[in-house]
């Protein structure tokens, strides 16, 4: 057994090529620390765990073209590239993928595969797969792995690997990357080290169990699974656990065996579309009473969810399919009946409907709509009609408690309402639905992107370039939303996959649960928006150092992402016109205007005083709610004028753990750009993006309602453009701040 005597120190790895564009002048001020060694903390970590013979993945002739998207990041392809043959198949889990501690089946294969490292499960998933995909029979065997080891493994997941993607950097980047990395680069330091001030200055003690002890990451260790291959007539244990793995060798004994993982096992991931509605007749003003419903739902082993994005739109109540000609949208419009249904497209096959809702009154307008009145809908009937619509996600670990995470799509009652628990009459909600500037949710599509794992950047590495679009055809929004959720989740695992502090002890973060990247193309009141939500963006934290260290490395993530993300959208938008560009919403970009403009901030805490009055009472209740639920608030005393209109944002911390999110007075957790002009539609109507194929059953496409092709989508950057700001964001690395 080897083993290296290492100290354990802050590691964010700089590789040979980064160093050399450090020595080209410029991008020295984004260099991370070098970290120095310390005699305070020793540790022996093991090199003997899986994925320490990384190779280049382009060495891998793959029988798919590499794509931005990752269609290609699939157990199938890579069984094909590996000859289908389980001696290669094996060395590959075995020296390719790394090893991290977490509970049950989370990743799977394909999932496993994209972040290039998994527990034992998702570990052996893989392997299973791709021997299956080779035509071998296998089955699963669960044993109990001895605490050395556990331990082995545990400690291996700090040892330092071959780093093989080195991405490119051509010199000096393009203006509007350097302009996205500057502002990255300032927005951290700044915000971070006005963070870091307030806690001080409220000394805040922060918990020493900030992160799981080594001796209980040992014991999750324990649990452990590896497969068996059918090889001659015999069962033959290949486990490539450890980096001197062969088949035939097992490290624990065997106490089960099955042909497929216990369901038990699995994470599970449960999604509601829900509408709040008032039941109200078209005239009077009674005061009314609000009932909830689900209207659509859907759940799914976290593993099926791995890098897939699940697509939502919402489309007329009778709509049988798209729209080709400009006499199918008016017979569409004739038999319309005022009602709408959310439709959730999973991955490129699945469809799932959801049940009908009224956004507003019934007017009369169209054949469906009369029907409903000749019936007394309105008149001698309350008619329910929609005050508010939510997304709601469940994620239930094994053997664990379910966290119920949720995104508001509209609410025409606002926080402040809510808060003073009073409910809307009968002529407000007709006021408020019937409003212009309410949203009409025919007119948003959401791309729910979900990670199990990290997206690690190396598939994204010599990806096919974009074939020139066909003439008269506008963009695929959904392959646009993916590749901005792709991008984002990239570049925010890359950039703190390591953290700590020098002279003290390396902090992993990894995920261990599913997260979900929600992001929207909409127009509202004539105006198109693009945001991005990292609306559950949880990892797990772990180090054998102090654990006191990882509150503070929470701290440096959550403004990393919230950055990362205005750097991204600015990355974006800077391709729009001029004319139909305004400013990116984020928390970043208010903080900075706040210092520009010599706005105090605040540090508000449950119990204290309140947020000051400059701000509108939605935002006073939404930071309200906030402290309500234990969080501590960093926040400008006053809104801040961004673009034509005032917004307020804030930097969410929770005071047991450390992690800090952007919030925006919008609710999201992340930024909005707004570039989009609506246009009058006329004549022909063309499908340009086709979400849904025909199945031999007949299954009609889903297509794009008629709006998405009246618009300029802002920042459809191509793959090339896309890939060279995370290779360039990762090749630089992240300014660091002196510790507390």
């Amino acid at each position: 057994m080897k083993r290296v005597l290492l100290t354990v120190v802050a590691v964010m790895l700089v590789a040979s090529a980064g160093i050399a564009a450090y020595r080209s002048g410029w991008l020295a001020k984004y260099l991370p620390f070098s970290a120095a060694v310390s005699e305070a903390q020793i540790v022996e970590i093991s090199t003997r765990g899986p994925g320490m013979r990384r190779q280049p993945m382009d060495a891998l002739q793959l029988p798919v073209p590499r794509t931005f998207e990752m269609t290609h990041v699939d157990p199938t392809h890579f069984a094909v590239a590996l000859g289908k043959d389980p001696a290669r198949i094996f060395e590959f889990v075995r020296d390719q993928i790394a090893y991290e501690v977490y509970t049950g089946c989370l990743r799977g294969p394909r999932g496993t595969l994209m972040a290039m490292a998994g527990n034992s499960v998702d570990r052996a998933a893989l392997l299973a797969s791709m021997l299956q995909h080779a035509g071998h029979r296998v089955r699963y065997v669960r044993g109990s792995l001895p605490e050395r080891e556990a331990k082995e493994l545990v400690t291996s997941m700090w040892a330092d690997r071959p780093q093989v993607a080195e991405p490119k950097v051509g010199g000096e980047p393009a203006p509007a990357l350097k302009a996205a990395l500057d502002t990255l680069a300032a927005g951290v330091k700044r915000d971070y080290t006005l963070i870091r001030d307030h806690l001080k200055r409220a000394n805040l003690t922060i918990p020493r169990e900030s992160a799981p002890s080594l001796d209980s990451l040992v014991k999750e260790a324990q649990a452990h699974y590896w497969v068996q291959w059918w090889k001659d007539g015999t069962w033959v244990d290949v486990d490539p656990s450890f980096a001197d793995a062969t088949p035939g060798r097992k490290y624990a004994p065997v106490a089960e065996t099955s042909d497929a993982l216990p369901a038990a096992l699995f994470h599970r991931v449960s999604i509601r579309v829900r509408v709040e509605e008032y039941a109200i007749l078209l005239t009077g003003n009674a005061q009314g009473t609000p009932t909830s419903r689900d209207i659509l739902s859907y759940t799914a082993k976290a593993a099926d969810l791995s890098g897939v994005d699940l697509f939502l739109s919402h489309q007329p109540e009778n709509w049988k399919g798209p729209a080709t000609s400009l006499q199918e949208a008016i017979s569409s419009a004739i038999e319309s009946t005022g009602r709408v249904k959310p439709v959730l497209v999973v991955g490129p096959e699945q469809l799932v409907t959801g049940e009908p809702f009224r956004q507003k009154p019934p007017t009369g307008a169209g054949i469906g709509s009369i029907t409903d009145l000749l019936g007394g809908a309105g008149t001698r009937k309350p008619v329910p009609v929609a005050t508010a619509e939510t997304i709601e996600f469940d994620f239930i670990p094994p053997g664990g408690r379910k966290e119920t995470v949720v995104r508001q799509i509209f609410d025409v009652v606002g926080k402040a309402r809510r808060a003073a628990r009073q409910n809307l009459t009968a002529d407000e909600v007709r006021e408020r639905t019937e409003a212009q500037s309410s949203f009409d949710v025919t007119q948003a599509v959401y791309d729910l992107f979900f990670t199990t794992g990290r997206v690690d950047a190396v598939h994204l590495l010599n990806v096919a370039e974009d074939s020139p679009p066909t003439e008269g055809e506008g963009p695929d929004i959904r392959a646009a939303l993916l590749r901005i959720n792709i991008t984002l989740a990239a570049g925010s695992d890359g950039l703190m996959a390591r953290g700590g502090q020098p002279d003290r002890a390396v902090i992993l973060f990894y995920p261990d649960s599913p997260r979900v990247q929600i992001a929207e193309a909409s127009v509202a009141a004539g105006t198109g928006r693009l945001s991005l939500d990292l609306r559950r963006s949880e990892v797990r934290a772990v180090t054998p150092g102090p654990s006191e260290d990882v509150f503070d490395e929470r701290i440096v993530r959550g403004v990393v992402e919230g950055a990362l993300e205005r750097s991204l959208m600015e990355y974006l938008m800077e391709l729009a016109p001029e004319r139909d560009r305004e400013v990116v919403m984020s928390t970043s970009l208010v903080f900075e205007r706040a210092r520009a403009e010599g706005v105090p901030t605040l540090l508000l805490k449950p119990g204290g005083p309140d947020l000051s009055t400059n701000t509108t009472e939605e935002s006073r209740a939404m930071v309200r709610e906030e402290l309500g639920r234990g969080f501590w608030v960093v926040v400008p005393e006053r809104q801040i004028v961004l673009g034509s209109g005032k917004r307020l944002a804030w930097w969410r911390i929770d005071p047991r753990v450390g992690k800090t999110t952007a919030v925006t007075d919008e609710g999201l957790y992340g930024a909005m750009g707004y570039s989009l002009q609506k246009k009058t539609i006329k004549g022909k109507v063309r499908v340009v993006a086709k979400l849904y194929e025909i199945a031999a059953d007949g299954t009609r496409t889903l297509a794009h309602p008629p709006w998405y092709f009246a618009i300029r989508p802002p920042g459809w950057r191509g793959v090339n453009e896309l890939a060279e700001f995370v290779a360039t964001m990762l090749r630089i690395g992240i300014p660091r701040v002196p510790p507390r």
